[in-house]
């Protein structure tokens, strides 16, 4: 994919796995001067090209390997529908009574549009999502619209309720001293917006007009959270900050990475009118496409992997899984895919798999953010036909349920029929709060939960006559989840703080256990948090699969059919071909390379131009040597 196509997260991304590409190489030449460390030949290995070998290679030539793919959520299967393609055989093996993981569609009946999303719900259809969309449409998923903004939503800050009916009043809310608030006037006057617009434009202007100046300009303050930075480089007092984030994003939004709020308002603020989508049905209706494409595989549910070790005798990696009975068993697989989230991933015995330091540090300290839902069956559609809400959308406030989503599916439904409606979405610090009070078999004794939903629905909805009394006749059932309580997914979706995903990242997406193990899910993705960085992780942990047995042939089949991995600088380059020969090393290796600070320049490892290509500098048939030159850091 040329560099001009790429999304800022991706080129950002591909950044930091080249400097960190040049620190290793330098840290190997370092370390073992003369004596080179070689790699295992395994099945061909890395240093295998078979079509240089004598006799034309195609991508008819079959891969003759067995792989694993631990987990059924949408990476694994998507993982599984390459490698169906590829005509590589595949255990799919996952530890819940269900596949989707994260995309998971409750219903209350089995008439239409009697459900929600409890997991990822809408798409945006900004480019960066290309991917889902494809998939989608490969799929024949049916695809509806999804309002985000739509008419007569309410909002509600400090107990006042609007919007205002006079759009000019000035500070409708009450934040500033003036009004007996603790924003200073000027910052109230200033406004939300225009004040973040002030934070992210220097870094936004320097990364469209000169990527690599605006990169370097932004690691200078990958240290600070969103919260710091406002307050060293804006000036910003405690409540100023705490006033900005109230507005905009959930509770404890602002401890997350300022690099990481960067890169993503580079990506989801672009002048371009894009719209959103939904999928009619629920989100579980792509989730059952996946599973008839992989047909006749699928996944061996209830089934726990408790171990992952690199047996390097037989060049294979063994997986120990315990199925629900509680038999327990013994597997060797030429490679394998650990798509579970990373809480997850840490609850297994992973010492004989051979992970870099980094790669078990981010198992421990990743944090993954949760997610709350409730939503409520009412006999009624009342947010239509008594509040004027016709078009979805949300409303959002500083309340306890924080944001209401307005169902856009079944918008022109029977306003006498039952609907429901996602009363609360919280995340973070917010769905924290609203965990406590949701049972893993809602809606079972949760009286005080609906007490409180039905509640906040009332205040925020007062302008329309709707009350407590009201919303609790018009009550027929509900459902509740909260991610963090969910045993196979600890979380919502991935978080990094300052630092952390320029540190981990780039060792996330690289193998570990001889190149044979892959960690893929949207944690180990630079569009973490989103459905798409599920996919790319996927794709990318196939091709360096496929890399590493040498088969450079069937990577660019991948690409060819399931698009170019944006994350992912192969096809005419070595990074990813680097990538896949680090991840071979052994522990011995790893750990007398001393990574510095200061190193050459990311871009000389790409000085093996002259000899011919990254591909025939590290595919040669003499078994795959490592050799660091002493001129500079590259593979020959």
């Amino acid at each position: 994919m040329a560099v001009g196509e790429l999304s800022f997260t991706a080129r950002y991304a591909r950044q930091l796995i080249r400097e960190s590409i040049s620190r290793q190489l330098c840290a190997l030449r370092e370390s073992h001067n003369t004596e080179q460390p070689t790699l295992p030949p395994g099945l061909g290995g890395i240093g295998t090209n078979r079509a240089s070998e004598g006799g034309h290679l195609d991508d008819s030539v079959p891969l003759d390997v067995k792989f694993c793919i631990v987990g059924a959520g949408i990476a694994g299967l998507y993982t599984a529908m390459i490698l169906k393609e590829l005509g590589i055989s595949f255990d799919l093996v996952e530890a819940s009574d269900r596949a989707g993981g994260r995309l998971y569609t409750h219903k209350f009946s089995e008439a239409p549009h009697d459900y929600y999303d409890v997991g990822a719900m809408r798409w945006s259809e900004f480019p960066v999502m290309k991917k889902a969309f494809a998939l989608f449409e490969d799929l024949n998923v049916p695809l509806i619209p999804y309002y985000m903004n739509g008419r007569n939503t309410p909002v509600m800050f400090n107990n006042i309720l609007g919007p205002p009916m006079d759009l000019s009043e000035y500070d409708p809310y009450k934040f500033s001293v003036t009004n007996g608030g603790m924003v200073p006037d000027e910052y109230v006057a200033i406004g939300v917006q225009k004040i973040l617009q002030q934070a992210s434009a220097p870094y936004l202007q320097l990364l469209r007009a000169d990527f690599e100046q605006g990169f370097k300009k932004l690691m200078e303050v990958d240290d600070y959270s969103i919260r710091e930075y406002l307050r060293v480089y804006m000036h910003l007092d405690y409540h100023t900050s705490q006033w900005l984030e109230t507005n905009i994003a959930p509770s404890d939004f602002f401890d997350q990475a300022f690099t990481e709020y960067i890169i993503l308002t580079a990506d989801f603020h672009d002048p371009g009118d894009y719209g959103w989508k939904c999928i009619d049905g629920g989100s579980s209706v792509a989730i059952s496409a996946m599973l008839n494409r992989i047909a006749p595989y699928e996944p061996e549910y209830r089934t726990t992997v408790t171990r992952i070790a690199l047996n390097r005798v037989h060049a294979k990696v063994e997986v120990e899984l315990v199925t629900a009975s509680g038999k327990s068993s013994i597997r060797q697989y030429d490679s394998v895919f650990n798509t579970t989230p990373l809480s997850c991933s840490q609850n297994m015995d992973l010492v004989d798999a051979e992970l870099h330091p980094v790669q078990r540090d981010a198992l421990r300290c990743l944090r993954y953010d949760t997610s709350c839902k409730v939503a409520i069956k009412f006999k009624t559609p009342w947010w239509i036909t008594r509040c004027g809400i016709t078009e979805g959308g949300t409303s959002f406030g500083d309340i306890h349920i924080r944001t209401c989503c307005y169902p856009s599916h079944s918008i022109h439904d029977d306003p006498k029929q039952p609907a429901v409606l996602i009363a609360s979405y919280t995340v973070g610090q917010d769905a924290q709060r609203m965990g406590i009070l949701i049972n893993r078999d809602s809606p079972s004794e949760e009286s005080r939960l609906k007490e409180i939903v039905l509640r906040d629905l009332a205040r925020l909805h007062a302008r329309s006559g709707i009350t407590y009394n009201f919303l609790a006749a018009q009550y027929i059932t509900h459902h509740a989840y909260d991610w963090r309580d969910n045993p196979f997914s600890g979380g919502a979706f991935a978080i990094f703080a300052p630092g952390q995903f320029s540190h981990l990242y780039p060792y996330l997406t690289r193998p570990a256990a001889d190149g044979k193990l892959h960690f893929a899910g949207e944690a180990s993705s630079a569009h973490h948090a989103w459905v798409v960085g599920a996919l790319e992780s996927a794709q990318r942990a196939v091709i360096l699969s496929l890399l590493r047995f040498g088969r450079g042939d069937l990577a660019k089949k991948v690409e060819d059919r399931w698009g170019p991995s944006s994350e992912l600088d192969w096809e005419g380059q070595e990074t990813a071909y680097v990538q896949a020969m680090l991840g071979c090393l052994e522990p011995k290796c790893v750990a007398t390379m001393e990574t510095p600070e200061i190193c050459s320049d990311p871009d000389e490892h790409h000085d093996a131009k002259d000899e011919k290509s990254s591909a025939s500098a590290i595919n040669k048939p003499d078994g795959g040597k490592l050799s660091v030159r002493s001129e500079g850091c590259c593979i020959a």
